[in-house]
């Protein structure tokens, strides 16, 4: 996300020692660590609230569709959706022959 390199976290880490004081710095890190996981939590569930809202809309679209069937393949196999169309039919392979000699 950021492009934070080491010397970057250094000053930061740093100038906190400087203002804050060796007291006061773990204390503040640990939070500031608390509120991140809590940003990182809360927006991991908005993504996944909103793929599921995606994903609920895609399949009532797919419902009230006349011409489209409940057992359509990619509502059944989701993975057809992001094959081919050369992988998705097999290629016939020839029957093998034993050869006994």
């Amino acid at each position: 996300m950021f492009d934070i390199g080491f010397m970057e976290l250094l000053v930061v880490g740093v100038l906190g020692l400087l203002v804050l004081g060796p007291e006061r710095l773990p204390k503040a890190a640990r939070t500031l660590g608390l509120i991140i996981g809590r940003v990182r939590r809360s927006m991991s569930n908005l993504q996944e609230d909103l793929e599921r809202h995606a994903r609920t809309e895609e399949l009532k679209a797919k419902l009230r569709d006349p011409a489209a069937t409940f057992l359509d393949d990619d509502i059944l196999n989701p993975a057809s959706l992001h094959k081919s169309d050369s992988e998705s039919t097999p290629a016939e392979k020839p029957p093998v022959e034993d050869k006994k000699e």
